[in-house]
């Protein structure tokens, strides 16, 4: 910003000191008579200084405008950095720092808990409750609790915005010379970010290995202790010295090995972010400034062709320490999702595709509570892998349908709309103008995981479509949007909840409304008006 702000310092000045020379030519000019002027030796030198004024406002034009260029490409890198960070980084960064802690925690509870079961007798009680609380031990979602109860520091601040002045565009014989070193630039950039991206991948795939070899040392099955009770009990035997000394070195070291790689692939990814940031807005300058010519957007249109491809799975810090079925109720819907290769939950298809069927018309739907033991089997049956309304024939059951499905949002571990971007949702629910709305509304959407985004455009689409029937169910885009607006966006606790319920269900209605301009079909499953009455059908 200094450099800008020198330039545009340097550009005045040269354009005042032109138009105080233009100036006094042009009183020279109306002392003089015509056939004067050409004879005059002031008038010729002031002439040589007019043009040499021009020569120099020009070159100081072309550098203020270099600089507020480079100005405009290091906002979008910080901004996108900063962006970054929020997203992706803050979560890899607890996600390391805390890799294995609870593992080292369930080792020595285990250990305890050996010991213990000899007297099972007189402590069988506080055995049971304690092999509850290592199995609730889950380094996710205490990230989550960790992250909302602290929501206010890790929430995405507002981006930086450009402070200097908008100014127009450059003359002509400038814009030929701006377009040539940014489509250099680009070229530049595209090669730097392929580089680095192979690169990033090389060093993932190290960091995956030294984490395999981590996990291997902090899951050893070491805290048996059967064997030193009763009677064929043996003698506890200390290792040797050198062996325990040993086994804490290559840990230690593994430890630093894995940290330096990791920090090596943090430090590559945000460095790929901001180049790929200035990539993508050199981009679309040169696209906006291109027009209809086909031969000067001729390989700038890359990012909006040839995405039919599935994009690669997001790369996460301790998957590996991971084992069997992520839970489906109280679990995270994208590592769900990923790990059983579904675009949709079972649960959320299968609810729906039942209200579709018997529930469109049913006064009340989503609003009146179900039978409670119903919505347990439901839920037990769906937590199973199993679809408990596959042989569903009428509309008996379908508010306690309605309730699973609700149930199922509810107790999502993260929730749908993340709470990192809380304060970004309540400043779209208060835009006036729904075209704004729509516009940011779908800018931010293509900053939430893929997954995520399908998901959220089938049940909006859903909902779209369950709303049509209000004069009969009395479920207008409003009505649903406050049954699923505390559901979907819950509001932090140190918040006003009455004035932020508001705005959540302001935000709801509008996406129930607007969900087909707002969610791209760019892939994925979509929902289907006209489902088949058979579930394996679709």
């Amino acid at each position: 910003m200094k450099t800008y702000n020198s330039y545009q310092g340097e550009y005045r000045q040269a354009e005042n000191k032109l138009r105080i020379t233009e100036a006094q030519r042009q009183k020279l000019e109306q002392s003089l008579p015509p056939e004067k002027l050409d004879r005059s030796k002031k008038y010729r030198v002031l002439e040589k200084e007019v043009q040499k004024r021009k020569n120099k406002y020009n070159d100081a034009k072309l550098k203020a405008l270099k600089a507020r260029n480079e100005y405009v490409l290091c906002l979008e890198a910080a901004n996108t950095t900063i962006h970054k960070y929020f997203v992706d980084d803050l979560s890899d960064l607890i996600d390391c720092m805390d890799f294995g802690f609870h593992l080292c925690m369930s080792r020595a509870l285990l250990m305890h808990m050996s010991a213990e079961e000899e007297r099972k007798i007189s402590v069988q009680a506080g055995m049971e409750q304690m092999y509850s609380c290592v199995n609730s031990l889950d380094s996710r979602l205490d990230k989550q609790r960790f992250l909302e109860s602290n929501h206010t520091a890790f929430m995405i601040p507002k981006k930086f915005e450009f402070q200097g002045q908008r100014d127009e565009g450059p003359e002509p014989e400038l814009q030929k010379t701006l377009r040539d070193e940014l489509e250099a630039r680009l070229a530049q950039l595209q090669n730097r970010v392929t580089t680095l991206r192979a690169e990033s991948e090389e060093v993932w795939k190290t960091l995956e290995t030294a984490e395999t070899t981590l996990l291997k040392m902090l899951n050893s099955k070491d805290f048996y202790c059967s064997g030193y009770f009763g009677d064929g009990a043996i003698p506890v035997q200390k290792p040797p010295e050198t062996v325990s000394i040993k086994l804490r070195a290559d840990r230690q070291e593994t430890e630093e090995f894995y940290l330096t790689k990791f920090r090596e692939y943090v430090l590559g990814t945000s460095r790929i972010a901001r180049l790929d940031a200035k990539h993508e807005h050199i981009r679309q300058t040169l696209l906006d400034a291109a027009g209809d010519s086909p031969t000067s957007l001729k390989g700038l249109q890359h990012r909006h062709t040839g995405q039919t491809t599935k994009p690669p799975r997001r790369k996460r810090i301790g998957r590996l320490q991971m084992n069997g079925q992520p839970k489906l109720f109280g679990g995270s819907l994208e590592e769900y999702l990923e790990t059983t290769n579904q675009e949709i939950p079972l649960i959320m298809k299968s609810c729906i595709r039942v209200i579709n069927l018997y529930g469109l018309h049913h006064q009340g739907i989503f609003r009146v509570s179900g039978s409670q033991v119903e919505i347990n089997n439901f839920r037990e049956s769906f937590e199973r892998g199993e679809d408990p309304l596959a042989d569903v024939t009428d509309a008996s059951d379908i508010n306690s349908v309605a309730g699973v499905l609700k149930l199922y949002l509810r107790e999502l571990r993260e929730p749908l709309f993340p709470i990192i971007y809380f304060e970004h949702f309540m400043e779209l629910a208060q835009l006036e103008s729904k075209h704004d709305f729509v516009v940011k509304m779908r800018e931010l959407v293509q900053s939430l995981p893929r997954s995520v985004v399908i998901v959220m455009r089938y049940l909006f689409a859903f909902l779209n479509h369950l709303s049509e029937f209000s004069d009969e169910n009395m479920m207008d885009p409003y009505n649903l949007a406050i049954c699923f607006g505390p559901t979907l966006v819950p509001v932090p606790e140190d918040k006003d909840q009455v004035q932020y319920q508001n705005q959540v269900n302001e935000l709801i209605k509008n996406i129930i409304l607007f969900n087909e301009e707002i969610f791209p079909c760019d892939g994925g499953l979509l929902y289907e008006k006209y489902i088949s009455r058979e579930p394996d059908e679709k």
